[in-house]
């Protein structure tokens, strides 16, 4: 008995779900038939036929038909289609349920994709320089809510687009290249001073080159303050040490009675172009007198100089390996320098370079 009570209730509930569910496209088709057919069938028919509430055919036909002109009577008729309410369900379907956030604010949208794409920033930088300036779009987004929104493809920004896209594997060092040491150990980093390790001194400078395409000869001296994380790019036409030498002097010229100030110390690696150190630490107008000093990394450890390695890599994204950097102007170079120093930095409390910089600068008294 309770069985058969058990089947009876849940037939009806089958049948309930029915009677409320929403119309399939075949149920549509059956609709429309008999909307046209010569004999004139009603609502309640139609409702028995489908097993549905004669409400829900009501407003199916109210709220699909169209109104179209009919020359044989000469009135306008409502028409119901199977067609075009299966299309407008199917469209709303689609629309329906919560929208995302990043959708019902299309301002904040196009400034992530321009920071981004044009800007290069990283989603932590973004999300960093809209809180420290207090940018008033509808939502605050974290980084994490950025990425969510790159990896759900709500974004024109790809991962191939991000700073760091990849984790690299660390290579396994060679035990005979860890038992070298600096060309000039007297110079070597670990005689260098352990306030210039804390990053809370100014002046002290990370150096290093970065080449172009291998059929010419024309390479970039890159310098980064550890403290400020100031980027500076000077063009050589050589990757050799008498070109570092004058573009050092071009930075003494640049900066006159406060090169000493502000260039303390320089840390490089081992390059060829590098190790003849009084080029680089003798002063341009008095080579008795010395205007930086100069310490090396270990062999094989950009690690120690990891700061300028970064912004490197950032320079790098927008003038790719391989790039024939005389076709790269000083005009073009110095856009994407301000774009570099520009950024919001996450090591500076999101504030960029330049300002860290001006305010240092502006402390010095001669």
């Amino acid at each position: 008995m309770c069985q058969n009570n058990c089947n009876i209730v849940e037939a009806e509930n089958k049948e309930n779900r029915k009677i409320n569910s929403r119309l399939t496209y075949e149920e549509r088709v059956i609709i429309e038939a008999r909307l046209r057919s010569k004999r004139k069938v009603k609502l309640v028919e139609i409702a028995s036929e489908l097993n549905r509430n004669k409400s829900v055919i009501s407003r199916e036909i109210n709220r699909n038909s169209y109104i179209k002109w009919d020359e044989k009577t000469a009135k306008y008729k409502k028409i119901y289609s199977a067609a075009v309410a299966q299309g407008s369900y199917e469209c709303k379907r689609k629309k329906a349920g919560r929208k995302s956030a990043i959708e019902e604010d299309l301002s904040l949208k196009q400034f992530i994709e321009d920071k981004i794409l044009i800007e290069k920033w990283s989603p932590e930088e973004v999300s960093g320089y809209i809180k420290k300036h207090n940018i008033q779009f509808k939502i605050q987004p974290s980084f994490q809510e950025i990425y969510y929104w790159i990896e759900k493809k709500q974004l024109r920004v790809h991962s191939e687009d991000l700073t760091h896209k990849y984790k690299l594997k660390k290579k396994k060092k060679k035990e005979e290249k860890n038992l070298k040491g600096p060309r000039h150990k007297e110079r070597s980093i670990h005689n260098r001073p352990n306030q210039i390790n804390k990053n809370n001194e100014f002046g002290h400078w990370e150096l290093d080159c970065v080449e172009g395409s291998k059929d010419t000869k024309k390479t970039y001296m890159t310098l980064l303050e550890r403290l400020t994380k100031k980027y500076i790019v000077v063009e050589m036409t050589e990757h050799t040490n008498n070109c570092i030498r004058e573009a050092i002097n071009r930075l003494e010229e640049q900066y006159g009675t406060l090169f000493k100030i502000v260039f303390k110390t320089m840390t490089t690696d081992n390059g060829h172009e590098f190790l003849n150190y009084d080029n680089i630490e003798r002063s341009k107008y008095d080579r008795r007198k010395k205007r930086t000093k100069v310490y090396y990394t270990d062999p094989y450890s950009a690690w120690q100089k990891g700061m300028n390695e970064n912004c490197n890599g950032i320079l790098r994204r927008f003038i790719p390996k391989g790039t024939d950097l005389n076709k790269v102007t000083t005009y073009q170079l110095e856009l994407i320098l301000d774009k570099i120093n520009g950024k919001p930095r996450k090591s500076l409390g999101f504030v960029s370079a330049n300002e860290m910089f001006k305010l240092e600068l502006n402390k010095i008294k001669i």
